[in-house]
């Protein structure tokens, strides 16, 4: 045989073998949980199951400014057992404002960790990785990297990871990348909320799609965050003036006082309650969800980021949940993140 045959047999084999690669699997689906005490309902622990969560990101604390000082505030509560039969990754959420403060970005990173371990030692915990949350901007990025940097240190062994949002990773060259191991890319609340006009700020596909290019490159690896949650937003004068978290759409059509003037827009006729906030005749109200159609655009648009995600993260686990999202809705969305 001569080399000429076996330099073809050769490149047919690979050919072959290269087609026969496995594709890529699909992320975990993961789920934040975001509020002060951990105590699942028999209706979340039922989606957790449905769903094989097997991994939940918990808000330990927030970090934020009080008489130029930064404190640990909301910090998490393990009132129910169940945290145990997951395996949780602390996250921490620190305003922007808080590097803009005379903080030591060191001694900072020291304390909220020192914070974290008596958490975990207090519910014999030892999570595999941390979470830090922050949009820093241009003023701060210097502390909040040096912060980032000490905090790796200390969790030498861990996973780090620091959320992402769009204009930093459409423009790492100005906002920097942070010293961390991973990334999670925010990929929700990218509207304009104070805007009346705004049809939706919760997940706007539109606005996004300005800040991704086809094959784009980012330093770090990134997992994806995407929303599975609702509110209502009540204008006045034309003004924010509330934002009533976890409103449902529903609850306006049956609302007397309000009267629909709009796809998910109402208009208050009358003063009354709602929410637990008191609203005056005339406010506008918009209520905002993603849909599931805006859920798989977004994935779509995210399969031109050239990344491999771990995890597909959803904000936030509620009873909500429930019945404002189809069942499988998540894992479909992973799976279609790795599809052609």
């Amino acid at each position: 045989m001569s080399a000429y045959h076996l330099l073809l047999i050769t490149l047919f084999s690979a050919s072959l073998l290269t087609g026969c690669q496995p594709e890529a699997a699909p992320p975990a689906v993961s789920c934040y949980y975001w509020k002060s005490a951990f105590d699942l309902s028999p209706t979340e622990r039922e989606w957790l199951e449905m769903h094989e969560v097997e991994r939940l990101y918990v808000k330990y604390l927030d970090v934020d400014v009080e008489n130029g000082q930064a404190v640990p505030k909301a910090p998490i509560r393990f009132t129910d057992p169940a945290y145990k039969d997951f395996e949780i990754v602390p996250c921490v959420f620190i305003t922007n404002r808080t590097f803009q403060a005379t903080v030591n970005p060191e001694d900072l990173a020291e304390r909220v960790w020192k914070y974290l371990q008596e958490i975990n030692s207090a519910s014999h915990l030892s999570p595999p990785a941390y979470q830090l949350d922050c949009d820093w901007s241009p003023t701060t990025q210097a502390a909040y990297f040096r912060f980032l940097a000490r905090f790796r240190q200390l969790a030498k062994g861990h996973t780090l990871t620091a959320t992402i949002r769009l204009h930093q990773l459409r423009y790492p060259e100005q906002t920097g990348v942070p010293p961390v191991d991973r990334g999670v890319l925010m990929y929700y609340n990218m509207g304009e909320v104070q805007n009346v006009e705004e049809p939706n700020s919760i997940l706007n596909t539109q606005t996004a799609a300005a800040y991704l290019t086809a094959d784009m490159q980012y330093e770090l690896p990134l997992d994806y965050a995407l929303p599975m949650f609702s509110w209502v937003l009540a204008y006045r004068l034309g003004e924010l003036h509330a934002i009533i978290n976890q409103g449902v759409c529903r609850e306006l059509d049956t609302l007397a006082a309000a009267t629909a003037i709009g796809p998910n827009q109402y208009r208050m006729q009358q003063n009354a309650y709602f929410g637990n906030h008191y609203l005056n005749r005339g406010d506008q109200l918009r209520c905002e969800a993603p849909t599931v159609a805006d859920l798989e655009t977004a994935i779509d648009q995210l399969k031109q980021i050239d990344n491999h995600c771990e995890h597909l993260l959803f904000y936030h686990l509620d009873e909500n949940l429930s019945y404002a999202f189809p069942k499988n809705l998540p894992q479909r969305l992973a799976d279609r993140l790795t599809t052609p």
